[in-house]
Order: C-alpha cells, then structure tokens, then sequence
C-alpha cells in the first residue's frame, strides 16, 4: 500500500466518520440553521422545554401525541416525536388553535400527575421522586400559560 491509497483511506474513514457522526447528533450543537425548518422560535423553545421528561416532569409518547391531535380531530402518521411535535403545531393557525394545542398539553399532563399521586400512595418510598416530577409538570403548564401570553395575546 503505497501513501496515496493510505490518503484516500484516510480522507474516507474521516467522510465516514464525520457522517456518523451528523448521524448520531443528540442535541443541537451539530445541527446547522439549514437544516431547521423554518418554524417560530417559540416552537422549538416549546419543543425543548415541553418534550424532555428531565425538564416537564412527563414523558409525551408518540402516542400521546397522536392522541392529543386525535382529540383535535387531527391526523398524522407515527413518526419520530420531534417529527410529530413539528406535525402537530402545524395545525395552529391562530390563538384559539394553540389553546386546543396547550390545553391537550396540561390535560396529558394532568393525567399523569394523577397517575403520580397514586403511585406515591401505594408506594410511599417513590414519594420524593413523583413529587418532583409533579412540580416540574406545574412549572411547565406555567411555562405554556406564559408562551402563549407572549406569542399569542
């Protein structure tokens, strides 16, 4: 093997590399602004403070999702939950849209607050855990009263 195959081996593992790389991208520090969809700003803060069970306190499913729009009467296939998330504020076109969209939010999140409850009584040792999951889902139905305060009133 002569230096100018070890070059283009080199220059391909380091394509390869850099490809799987962009591949395996967890958060945002290798998106670029072309490949975001041209969405508002407060979609994606919605989507980065609604959507991580670590920050809402509550794990929004694919099928969540597919049943709030459901609720709605509105359709879309199963797909990867930012995907989904972007599918269903499309629907929103005016005010009263994104407080059907919020409101199915704090409705989910109510549901599984209650879910919460009841397991911190039947085992009381998980109290601690729910209740800060609890809190976290308080502080983001805040949050969402404040989103649309700012962006829609």
């Amino acid at each position: 093997m002569d230096i100018k195959d070890l070059n283009e081996l080199r220059n391909e593992f380091e394509a390869l590399q850099k490809n799987m790389q962009q591949e395996s991208c967890v958060d945002d520090s290798c998106v670029t602004d072309e490949s975001r969809e041209d969405y508002p700003d407060y979609l994606v803060a919605m989507y980065k403070e609604v959507m991580p069970p670590a920050k809402s306190g509550v794990y929004f499913s694919r099928w969540d999702l597919k049943a709030m729009a459901a609720e709605l009467d509105e359709h879309f296939a199963l797909d990867i939950r930012e995907r989904m998330f972007q599918n269903f504020m499309k629907w929103v076109s005016n005010p009263d849209d994104m407080r059907l969209v919020m409101d199915q939010f704090v409705k989910n999140m109510d549901m599984k607050c209650d879910l919460y409850r009841e397991y911190s009584e039947r085992f009381p040792s998980t109290k601690p855990i729910f209740d800060k999951k609890i809190a976290k889902a308080q502080s983001t139905k805040k949050y969402l009263d404040k989103v649309f305060t700012e962006f829609f009133t």
